[in-house]
């Protein structure tokens, strides 16, 4: 575009780094979506077996599908580990870092044991991608700042990966975010949906609103802000929440509060706190003692991000263990 002068005045966006650019001697993709990186990815390594776990949400199959790329589906054990003892040469794993709560030391263990990795982060923007020749890390910008689009592919191997994409342009579907500041992000809800319907179009590049709007963000205080909140819930939530987490949560996408009671979350919800049930689809299609069907129907995600202070994660958790049927 031939550079303009004058007219009226742009937004003021900050000038910085998108966070990816600090890792020396990474590859970076830029796409519209994470389940567009994830179909990029498979295409860069050409798997003879692709191996996806059922407890994902539908779009990343359904991308697959579109894509014309087979795969087989892999349960989880107790540890929300792959109930995979291996994989055989050639194949590939798609590994979900779920809520962004992992350890280094645990991912690094997944890579070491199955070898050709492709990691899910969509639920873990601030974990640091594996550089490893045989690994692959697939991140979603948009479930932790308030985008329209956005996904990174972030590799070091000898993979190619095609960008042979149209770009995406976001400006037409961006109104939500400035509505949900006059009106609230309820009052926004509608908006938001069907901009996201934009991304079930397919494969694009990263729109350039979007990359301008991930250099503005201050990544260091935006994870400061979701380790703290995270922390205050693990420690009101420690003697009900069924799963055992860590401490440190490396910037989580949210706080994962397992409670097998009946009604618990129609009452969270009646008080306002909108939490949502993952993947129901899945309660068709496992057994329901199986630790995916159990997940679907019980996990509360909690939000932690960066709109909150720890006094309103007191707030929120006082409300929710004033709903359990059991004593805290």
């Amino acid at each position: 575009m031939m550079k303009e002068f004058g007219g009226y005045l742009p937004l003021e966006l900050k000038e910085g780094q998108e966070l990816f650019d600090r890792y020396e001697g990474a590859k970076l993709a830029r796409f519209n979506s994470g389940r567009a990186s994830i179909v990029a990815a498979v295409k860069a390594v050409s798997p003879t077996k692709l191996y996806i776990p059922y407890y994902n949400c539908s779009v990343v199959r359904e991308a697959l599908e579109r894509a014309g790329i087979s795969y087989s589906l892999y349960r989880l054990d107790e540890n929300l580990e792959p109930a995979l003892a291996q994989i055989e040469a050639g194949a590939w794993i798609l590994y979900v870092h779920y809520f962004g709560i992992a350890s280094e030391d645990k991912i690094r263990a997944v890579a070491n044991k199955y070898r050709n990795v492709i990691f899910d982060n969509t639920q873990a923007f601030y974990a640091k991608p594996v550089l490893d020749g045989n690994c692959m890390n697939v991140y979603s910008p948009r479930k932790f700042v308030g985008l329209t689009d956005g996904g990174y592919l972030v590799w070091s191997g000898p993979q190619e990966v095609s960008e042979a994409y149209p770009q995406d342009v976001s400006w037409e579907r961006a109104g939500f975010l400035f509505k949900s500041i006059e009106l609230g992000t309820n009052a926004a809800y509608q908006d938001n949906l069907e901009s996201k319907l934009c991304l079930a179009e397919g494969i694009k590049r990263m729109s350039e609103l979007t990359r301008r709007m991930l250099r503005s963000v201050d990544y260091e205080d935006l994870a400061q802000r979701r380790e703290r909140n995270y922390r205050v819930l693990v420690e009101r939530f420690r003697s009900v929440n069924e799963l055992r987490l860590p401490m440190e949560g490396f910037a989580p996408f949210v706080y994962p509060l397992f409670i097998e009671e009946p009604g618990l979350r129609q009452r969270v919800v009646g008080n306002h706190i909108y939490t949502p049930q993952w993947w129901k689809y899945l309660l068709n299609e496992v057994p329901q003692d199986s630790v995916e069907a159990r997940l679907s129907k019980w996990l509360l995600p909690l939000p932690v991000d960066q709109r909150y202070t720890e006094q309103d994660m007191n707030e929120m958790a006082g409300i929710v263990l004033s709903q359990l049927e059991r004593p805290a």
